[in-house]
Formats: C-alpha cells, sequence, structure tokens
C-alpha cells in the first residue's frame, strides 16, 4: 500500500475503513478529503485500478469499497464479483459512475452492489449513501431512482405473461444450449421445446434467437453466470 494514499480521520471513536477505486486520480483525492471529514470514517485509502485494490485488500481491509464502473486493470463487474467473493461478506460496496443505464445497475445490484450513484450526485448524497449502507440499506441515487423503478415494472409486466416453463426455456437459449440439449436438460421433445421457443419469441415480439437473447440481456431477464475469480 502506498503510504501517501493513507488518509487518516480526524475524529476519535471512528471506525470504518473507505478504499476508493477510480482511475481519476483528482476525483479520488477530493472524496478522500471530504470523507475523512465525517465522524464515522477512520481512513481512506485510493487505488488507481481494481488489481491494485485487490492486491492489497488483505493489508487494508476495508468496511466501504467506493468504485467506479469503468476502472483500470479489470472491469467494473470483475471488481465487484471478486470483492464480494474474496474481502469480506459484510464489505458494502457503492458504485459511482457515469454508467448509469437500467441494466448496468440492475447488474451491479444482482451481483451485490449495495449503493449506485451516477457521477453527478453530489457530496451530501454520497454521505447519505454511506450512511443507509452502514445501516444495512441499500442507496440508489436520486437521479437514476425514477427510470429504475419504471423498468422494474414494466420487466414484471413481460415476466408474467411466461409461464414457469417458457421461462426455464428462455434462461437455456439464453445460455447457449441448443434445441435438442434443452430437451434432454428438461427431459422433452425438440418439439415441445421448440413450441415454448416459439411462445417465448411471440410474447416478447421477437423474431430471431438472436434478438431474443438481447432483449432479455437488456430487460434484465436473463444474468449471465459469472465465474468465480482465480485467488488474487
Amino acid at each position: 500500500m502506498d503510504n501517501t494514499n493513507y488518509f487518516p480521520g480526524k475524529h476519535k471513536n471512528t471506525s470504518i475503513n473507505i478504499a476508493l477505486v477510480d482511475q481519476l486520480t483528482l476525483l479520488t483525492d477530493a472524496l478522500r478529503n471530504v470523507l475523512c471529514q465525517m465522524p464515522e470514517v477512520n481512513a481512506v485509502v485510493s487505488y488507481t485500478d481494481g488489481k491494485e485494490f485487490m492486491a492489497d485488500h488483505a493489508m487494508f481491509l476495508p468496511d466501504i469499497l467506493i468504485m467506479d464502473w469503468a476502472i483500470n486493470g479489470m472491469t467494473g463487474l470483475e471488481l465487484l464479483n471478486s470483492a464480494r467473493s474474496a474481502v469480506s461478506k459484510d464489505l458494502k460496496i457503492i458504485i459511482i459512475s457515469s454508467v448509469t443505464d437500467v441494466q448496468t445497475i440492475k447488474h451491479a445490484i444482482r451481483r451485490g452492489a449495495n449503493s449506485f450513484l451516477p457521477k453527478s450526485a453530489s457530496l451530501e448524497e454520497l454521505k447519505e449513501a454511506i450512511v443507509s449502507v452502514i445501516a444495512g440499506k441499500q442507496y440508489i441515487g436520486k437521479g437514476i431512482r425514477d427510470n429504475l423503478i419504471n423498468s422494474v415494472f414494466t420487466d414484471e409486466q413481460v415476466v408474467l405473461h411466461l409461464s414457469p416453463r417458457e421461462k426455464e426455456v428462455l434462461q437455456k437459449v439464453c445460455s447457449g444450449r441448443t434445441i435438442k440439449e434443452i430437451a434432454y436438460d428438461l427431459k422433452l421433445s425438440a418439439h415441445t421445446v421448440q413450441y415454448y421457443h416459439r411462445c417465448v419469441m411471440d410474447k416478447l415480439k421477437v423474431k430471431r434467437t438472436t434478438d431474443l437473447i438481447v432483449y432479455a440481456l437488456q430487460h434484465g431477464l436473463y444474468i449471465p453466470e459469472m465465474k468465480q475469480p482465480a485467488n488474487v
């Protein structure tokens, strides 16, 4: 750990350690100065890429990880997955990013993020998010909350129109299984699987399997499984 990146808090009876991962040094320097003024914060350490953080997390065990989604060294999803599985089950993860499409937010939350904020968020809102995740709550930035809620209701309406078997077939199609493989897995005939496949495409109003997969990914109907990271 680079000691120049270590900023102790200025308050007594503090306990929270925060790690910042962002390739923009100017941003992390500003955030460190602000966060260390919070009475709850003990120390703040910044990193310029995800691999640097993963290599150092045992030396500085954070309670909260604040990270960008677009980082050096690995993707934001890779860092989120690695941090959630390798650092600590109690680690709180806050993502601050200019990438704020609904699908990215859903992926992040489902992979274990406790909070997601746009980079346009104020420092006061970041403090609010920190207090929320410390209390065991989730926090979605005010600027992206409405879009996420609207998307959830839209997606739920789509899902409600699919039968349990259709959902099952959809998951297997999106994972790359062929009709024959799905038929074998589900102990159905290939003809029956093709029927369910066609029903799903009709209900989602797509004409090709590739379009079906894209639709499912974009609307959170299918989340690809990530391989567990190797030990860092």
